[in-house]
């Protein structure tokens, strides 16, 4: 993420659920220095195991695992493109790219909370009750995955889809996909109740 320039300085966070909590980066530590000790474990029952505080975050990442038992991980970055959008208040809906279709279907606009307030956490957390993904109005984006790596590939998606979206606009009127060829492309889909869901929503 840092590699990438989808978090800069001490932005941004990322964790993976465990057996008896969740483990998450601490808060004011830059992501392209992470080391171990940068890791905080925070139990089921609210006790907090580690050398440092965790991200101020920690209840949005708390209620995503909640509301989805199925995401086992869980990235928040403010990547440019997409974090522009955030900033205008415009979700990704657009049936542009087929790829984004078969693995996010659309990527929601939560409303702006207070980052790092319960009421943020609920509300990011609403979105997920269907989609993978969301995109914080004024804030940034935040995707969750069955592990690590299918987290991060969301989130790199989605920025990815930003910037298209952002250059396309820029050259003329973008060409959405028809409803039949949506339909085929789900047809062949391996999630595809799933899939439909956050498409037809």
């Amino acid at each position: 993420m840092y590699e990438k320039g989808f978090v800069l300085a001490t932005d941004g966070n990322i964790s993976v659920r465990t057996n008896n909590g969740i483990l998450i980066t601490c808060t004011g530590v830059c992501k392209g220095d992470m080391e171990t000790r940068n890791l905080v474990n925070i139990l089921q029952d609210g006790q907090i195991i580690g050398e440092c505080k965790p991200s101020s975050e920690f209840r949005m990442h708390v209620e995503i695992y909640r509301t989805r038992p199925d995401i086992k991980a869980i990235v928040h970055a403010h990547p440019s493109y997409s974090t522009a959008f955030a900033v205008v208040g415009k979700a990704l809906m657009e049936f542009v790219l087929p790829e984004i279709i078969l693995t996010l279907g659309k990527i929601p606009l939560v409303s702006y909370r207070t980052p790092g307030t319960q009421q943020f956490a609920e509300s990011v957390a609403e979105a997920f009750v269907i989609f993978d993904a969301a995109i914080l109005e004024n804030h940034g984006v935040v995707a969750g995955g069955s592990d690590l790596w299918d987290a991060y590939y969301k989130l790199e998606r989605i920025e990815h889809a930003a910037k298209v979206l952002t250059i396309a606009n820029s050259l003329g009127k973008i060409r959405q996909l028809s409803e039949t060829e949506i339909s085929e492309l789900v047809q062949f889909a391996s999630n595809s109740s799933k899939l439909e869901q956050m498409i037809r929503w």
